[in-house]
């Protein structure tokens, strides 16, 4: 079949099966890259960008040459084979923000601890985009990375160059007693030849705060709803902070997946996803079949979930809203402007915990 041109008619059809792939094959962003554009002079068409699904390329060629489209692909598959050894890195600072795209200023979608294990999809200058564990894409400036081969990064997760141990607000200093490190909740060390060591080599002591043996962390945060729910209390007068995780500012789901994790519970990053985890839980008005650590999700009328809170048990919850400023507690039974708009909200519960 002879090629077509690439007519104003050509370029929307070509459009609509990049639109058509990408809704099929990659349909949320946050897990999966599709950035794909066509190029189009007489009937030359090239496909330029970059996916992280190898089959969403080869599905958008076949419906290009079936609709009479002879493209050439210059699409890049992520992981860049480019990276070579080095795919994966240890976020080295403190807290790092993830980014939506690779410059500043940009939105903050979320952020990394000190110690999580990322994979380095590709390089944007000083940028990576990232895949973080819980499958979360972003981009982190390279500042923030310590950049390794895959045996390096899964040893340092795993504890097998040193006892893994995770942050609890915990403050560490040199030799000299020059502060290190001030580290939030989940930040994980490594801890060998008595000094505790920081994925960019430098080491020291533990002046203030707690750390915790990975190992041990279900005798200190038991996979017990009550148990979460004290932890969730624990952050109470946290300030809000869209796409943060710690204590210095922390959004709902932010504060959900870090406190689950501390449980031995891994969520996905946002509150929409958070809200296929676990099984329903049936619920009267006033809400009394609920158990402290249910997650309750809530959402503008026909609109996806936007937001979710720990149930304390009943009706009492505790969230982070940007109606409370930070981490407060509310009871959708209650009368405040916040709690009458919670509760018209209100769309399911989810159970994690079996007691």
């Amino acid at each position: 079949m002879k090629p077509a041109a690439a007519s104003a008619g050509a370029t929307d059809t070509i459009d609509r099966a990049i639109e058509a792939v990408r809704a099929e094959f990659v349909p949320d962003f946050r897990s999966g890259v599709f950035d794909v554009a066509a190029e189009t002079s007489g009937t030359r068409i090239v496909l330029r960008g970059q996916s992280t699904n190898p089959h969403a390329v080869d599905a958008l060629l076949t419906k290009l040459r079936d609709q009479g489209f002879a493209a050439i692909d210059e699409v890049l598959r992520l992981p860049d084979a480019a990276l070579g050894a080095s795919r994966h890195a240890l976020i080295r600072s403190a807290v790092a923000p993830v980014y939506a795209e690779p410059r500043l200023p940009a939105p903050q979608i979320s952020q990394l601890v000190l110690g999580m294990r990322v994979e380095i999809l590709s390089h944007a200058f000083e940028w990576s985009r990232i895949r973080g564990e819980d499958g979360y894409i972003g981009w982190v400036h390279g500042g923030y990375l310590q950049v390794g081969d895959d045996d390096w990064a899964f040893a340092w997760e795993r504890g097998s160059a040193g006892e893994s141990v995770v942050s609890l607000g915990a403050e560490l200093v040199d030799t000299d007693s020059r502060i290190l490190a001030r580290l939030p909740w989940g930040a994980r060390l490594s801890r060998h030849s008595g000094a505790y060591h920081l994925p960019d080599g430098r080491s020291g002591d533990v002046a203030n705060g707690d750390v915790v043996d990975i190992d041990r962390l279900g005798d200190w945060f038991p996979h017990r709803g009550e148990s979460v729910a004290r932890t969730a209390r624990r952050w109470q007068g946290a300030p809000y902070l869209w796409g943060g995780v710690t204590l210095n500012g922390v959004d709902c789901s932010g504060l959900t997946q870090a406190v689950l994790w501390m449980h031995g519970i891994a969520l996905p990053r946002d509150s929409d996803l958070q809200a296929r985890a676990g099984t329903g839980v049936a619920l009267d008005l006033d809400f009394g079949e609920l158990r402290p650590g249910d997650l309750l999700f809530f959402a503008e009328s026909g609109a996806r979930v936007s937001h979710v809170a720990f149930s304390l048990g009943g009706s009492t919850i505790i969230h982070s809203a940007l109606g409370n400023g930070g981490v407060n507690i509310n009871d959708l039974t209650g009368d405040a402007p916040i709690e009458r708009q919670l509760a018209e909200m209100f769309v399911s519960a989810r159970r994690l915990l079996a007691d």
